[in-house]
């Protein structure tokens, strides 16, 4: 039986690409995740599932919400102090209980490279 394009089992597909700005660019995101002027990312983070110093990023569109990732990127560090569910969880999964020593500070990325980012997290999703 031939599928269709459109075929979504779950409907998850279609809501994280619904949602995404049209300037939303995962090429930009993998970019600013290597660059050393932008996020330096792959200095703690590796792209599957193994940790580094931070946790591996495969898939964690699908284990944080984009609202939470939004908020982490924005601020990682006021986000690491909070109670929110995600972060509890995240702490455990990791095991660390000290907030993240990163470059991406608060304000050191845009809305829109905060956005490509996550596209590009979406992109190691599938």
């Amino acid at each position: 039986m031939k599928k269709s394009l459109f075929y979504l089992p779950t409907g998850i597909t279609l809501s994280l690409f619904a949602a995404a700005p049209t300037w939303a660019d995962a090429a930009k995101g993998e970019t600013y995740f290597s660059s050393l002027n932008g996020g330096n990312c792959y200095s703690c983070h590796y792209v599957d599932n193994r940790k580094l110093v931070g946790p591996g990023l495969k898939k964690a569109t699908q284990r944080h919400s984009e609202d939470w990732l939004k908020t982490f990127l924005a601020d990682p560090q006021v986000t690491w102090k909070s109670d929110h569910p995600e972060t509890l969880e995240l702490k455990k999964r990791v095991r660390k209980t000290r907030a993240p020593s990163t470059t991406c500070m608060k304000g050191h990325m845009t809305a829109e490279q905060i956005q490509d980012m996550i596209d590009y997290l979406n992109v190691l999703g599938q």
